[in-house]
C-alpha cells in the first residue's frame, strides 16, 4: 500500500482526535477512491495504530494518542516500502551495466533506509500536527 496515503490518513485523523471520519471523508482529502483508504486502514488497524466501527456514525480514529504513534510505526504497518525503486526491466546479460544496476538500487535504498529509520522513529503524529498544520 502507499506509504503517502497512509500517512496522510494517519496525519488526518491525528488532526481530528477522538472522531471518526469516514472512508468517504479521508478519500476526498486525498483524492483516491474510498476502497483504498479503507484497504490502507484495514493494514494500520491489523498493526494496531487504528480503531474501527462500521455502521452509522462508524470510520477510523487513532488507536491511541497521536504523540504515541511514530511514522516509522506507519512505516512498518505498510510494508515498509522502499525508498528508491528500480525500474522493473529485467537487467540484460549483454551490458555490464544492466547487470549490476539491481544491485545498486538495493545499496541505494539500504544507505537511504538507515538514514530516515532515525528520523521516522522520533517523529510522531502530534509533532507533524503541531508543526505542519496548525502553525
Amino acid at each position: 500500500m502507499s506509504f503517502g496515503t497512509g500517512l496522510h490518513i494517519m496525519v488526518a485523523l491525528a488532526y481530528n482526535p477522538g472522531v471518526r471520519l469516514s472512508s468517504a471523508d479521508l478519500a476526498s482529502s486525498i483524492d483516491v477512491n474510498p476502497v483504498t483508504v479503507r484497504r490502507v486502514i484495514s493494514d494500520l488497524t491489523a498493526a494496531g495504530l487504528v480503531d474501527t466501527q462500521t455502521g452509522p456514525g462508524g470510520g477510523a480514529m487513532l488507536a491511541r494518542p497521536a504523540s504515541r504513534i511514530t511514522v516509522q510505526d506507519i512505516y512498518e504497518a505498510l510494508g515498509e516500502p522502499p525508498f528508491i525503486e528500480g525500474h522493473t526491466k529485467s537487467p540484460q546479460s549483454h551490458c555490464v551495466v544492466s547487470v549490476c544496476m539491481p544491485q545498486v538500487f538495493a545499496r541505494l535504498n539500504d544507505a537511504v533506509t538507515k538514514k530516515a529509520t532515525a528520523v521516522l522513529e522520533s517523529t510522531t503524529l502530534q509533532r507533524l500536527v503541531d508543526e505542519d498544520i496548525r502553525d
